[in-house]
């Protein structure tokens, strides 16, 4: 049997060399008939996934899919500045990808899962790169084959792939470049951490882009972070109906708040102990604290205040269209946080007389204070 692929090894030498010579670079590679690699059948399989849409793809259902825009040369700078990976990347477009489930919306997020459960999210305009992006960051693509091996068992192969990979014209997709094209809240400083490897699942998470203009500070000490609403969205999330007591018995608020666990977001930067306290600060200076016990409230405590939460959605409306949120709120197990209820799970130093006084809205700061709690 003749060795085909040392065959197309040589073929795609010969065509790749020769785009070399005639342009002097590889940002896209035109394939003749015949030379593209073929990918082992059924040895990788991904899902692309849209609600309860799903295609099911090996790699052999991928080759027909790939053009000369989604294929060519690329390397990745990680956080130390060093390049890796450099190579010839043979692939589809996550567009391409997307549209087998119906495509994406503008406000729409897609979620890339590894098979060793490593994740990364890109926008509508990492998938459908525009004007300013394009320059960038080039095409995004799920490259199933590298320096023309692909995955699988067999010799040679590439054990990164497939694999997301971004094909920008300089073919050095550089930390400054990942750092314009990505949403803060999925950048953490290495542009070769957005190229997943071992890619399992490509997900379309409808209607769950939100805009980087709005976060929240989490401080210790030197120590912070800015946790955007859209880092809200993708932690796990509570929701309850609750209001809040003011200081004439009056109920106020009263709606279904949705948020994430403010120990989840303290945990995101530290850990606490029992003397120390939370300072939420809101955007106008007002502030109130918050004991171990509250973020961390025992049986007997949970039955009173229940959990203690950062909203972000109220009655299915999201900040900022939410005014008032992000906010502070109590998920109380009766479906109100009274003056009694703040009575007996707050620290008597800060109540005085309303529990509405603790659901702090518009917050901006969220402060460890190490051994802050009063006698």
């Amino acid at each position: 049997m003749p060795n085909t692929s040392n065959n197309m090894k040589i073929g795609l030498t010969i065509v790749m060399a020769a785009i070399i010579i005639s342009t002097g670079t590889l940002a896209a590679i035109n394939f003749l008939p015949g030379l593209m690699p073929t990918p082992i059948q059924g040895e990788v399989n991904i899902q692309v996934i849209k609600g309860s849409t799903v295609e099911n793809l090996t790699l052999s259902d991928l080759a027909p899919l790939t053009t000369g825009e989604s294929s060519g040369t690329s390397t990745a700078q990680n956080r130390f500045e060093n390049w890796r990976d450099n190579g010839v990347y043979i692939g589809v477009s996550l567009a391409t990808l997307i549209e087998l489930v119906g495509g994406m919306g503008a406000n729409d997020v897609i979620k890339v899962n590894a098979s060793d459960g490593y994740t990364q999210y890109y926008s509508y305009p990492n998938v459908y790169p525009n004007a300013s992006y394009a320059p960038l960051q080039g095409n995004l693509i799920l490259a199933y084959s590298y320096n023309y091996t692909t995955p699988g068992p067999h010799i040679e192969a590439w054990a990164d792939g497939p694999r997301i990979v971004f094909l920008p014209p300089d073919n050095a997709y550089s930390v400054d470049d990942a750092n314009q094209t990505t949403h803060p809240a999925w950048f953490f400083g290495s542009a070769g951490a957005r190229w997943v490897r071992n890619v399992a699942a490509i997900e379309v998470l409808q209607d769950a882009y939100i805009d980087s203009r709005f976060h929240v500070s989490v401080i210790d000490g030197e120590d912070e972070q800015d946790v955007y609403l859209m880092d809200l969205a993708m932690m796990n999330n509570l929701g309850a109906y609750t209001a809040y007591q003011n200081r004439f018995d009056n109920w106020r608020g009263n709606g279904t708040y949705t948020g994430v666990l403010l120990s989840a977001l303290i945990e995101l930067v530290t850990t606490i102990d029992s003397n120390d306290i939370v300072n939420v600060s809101a955007n106008d200076g007002y502030t109130q604290s918050f004991a171990y016990d509250n973020l961390y409230p025992n049986t007997s405590m949970h039955s009173i205040q229940g959990d203690l939460i950062l909203a972000y959605i109220f009655n299915g409306t999201m900040a900022p269209s939410w005014t008032n949120g992000p906010q502070i709120a109590f998920l109380a197990p009766d479906g109100g946080f009274s003056n009694d209820d703040a009575s007996q799970t707050l620290h008597p130093t800060w109540f005085t007389g309303s529990a509405g006084a603790f659901w702090v809205s518009n917050v901006f700061t969220i402060r460890v204070i190490r051994d802050g709690l009063p006698p």
